[in-house]
């Protein structure tokens, strides 16, 4: 069975689930646990990063871990996603990311200000390449 975790700081849209299950065959779409994933949204600003700041995300992934491929969706902080990329690419997991296409609309008002709207449109989910 093919899993897909994530390690991000969104939703899922139906369109991403749909292109996960068709385009790589997820059979799981796994969550952090609300802890885990309260900790991937406020990685501290203020502090280097440690391997031992992820050991409880790390164990969460092994110890879930399918039979198969097992896919991990991950984006936010630059430093916690290098750290935990190149940790899939050790560990067998298979780090992925989704890329958007970005369309922006400029709307003049009556009063002459202009306001920018811009709309992200899920694109696919491109696999992380590891630097040989």
């Amino acid at each position: 069975m093919n899993k897909l975790f994530l390690i991000f700081n969104h939703q899922l849209s139906q369109e991403q689930e749909k292109e996960a299950r068709e385009a790589l065959k997820i059979e799981e779409i796994v969550n952090l646990p609300p802890q885990l994933q309260d900790f991937w949204s406020n990685i501290p600003p203020d502090v280097e990063l440690s391997e031992e700041m992820f050991e409880d995300i790390t164990a969460f992934l092994i110890q879930n871990r399918g039979e198969r491929e097992n896919f991990c969706l991950i984006q936010g902080d630059f430093g916690a996603t290098v750290y935990l990329v190149s940790w899939c690419f050790k560990n067998g997991f298979v780090p992925i990311y989704a890329t958007t296409k970005r369309v922006a609309k400029e709307v003049v008002r009556p009063d002459g200000t202009v306001e920018l709207l811009k709309v992200f449109k899920h694109e696919r989910f491109r696999r992380y390449i590891l630097c040989r």
